[in-house]
Formats: structure tokens, C-alpha cells, sequence
């Protein structure tokens, strides 16, 4: 799934720009930041989470958090992880 501190309208929009995502996306809106805050990747500066990737076993467990300056995290890595923790 996806967070960040837009709306969910926002991210409605978002998601049509883009033809669709297959994953719901959340939104840390009110109060703005909660959760990025409880997860360590709140961006005080800029009002913004910090782009994220966070691999969350069946027990809630984090096992694996990696953030990301710039662009996207690449996808056979995380799978790569993924399957490392499997």
C-alpha cells in the first residue's frame, strides 16, 4: 500500500493520472503526518513524508525499511527482500 499526507481525493486523482495502481493508497491527512511521524519518515521541513519503502511481516513486525531521496526504490529489490525474509 501507499501513504502520504494528501488527501484522499488527491490521491484519487492521482491514481486516474496514472491509469490506475493495484494497491490501496492511504492518507496520513488529519492529523496530517501521524502516522509517517510513528514510522520515523516524517520530513518536519517540508511537511512531507520521506519516500519509504517498509516490508511488514503477518505479525506487524517491520523487517525490512529502506527511504529513497529521489525517484522510485526498484521493484526487483524489494522483491528481492521480500523473498529473503520468506
Amino acid at each position: 500500500m501507499a501513504l502520504s499526507v494528501d488527501s484522499a481525493p488527491t490521491h484519487g486523482a492521482f491514481q486516474t493520472s496514472l491509469g490506475g495502481i493495484p494497491y490501496p493508497m492511504l492518507a496520513d491527512f488529519h492529523p496530517k503526518g501521524a502516522v509517517a511521524q510513528a514510522y520515523g519518515i516524517w520530513n518536519e521541513e517540508r511537511g512531507v513524508n520521506r519516500r519509504a519503502v517498509f516490508i511488514i511481516d503477518k505479525e506487524g513486525i517491520v523487517r525490512f525499511k529502506q527511504t529513497y531521496e529521489k525517484g522510485i526504490p526498484d521493484a526487483a529489490d524489494i522483491l528481492t527482500e521480500v523473498e529473503r525474509l520468506g
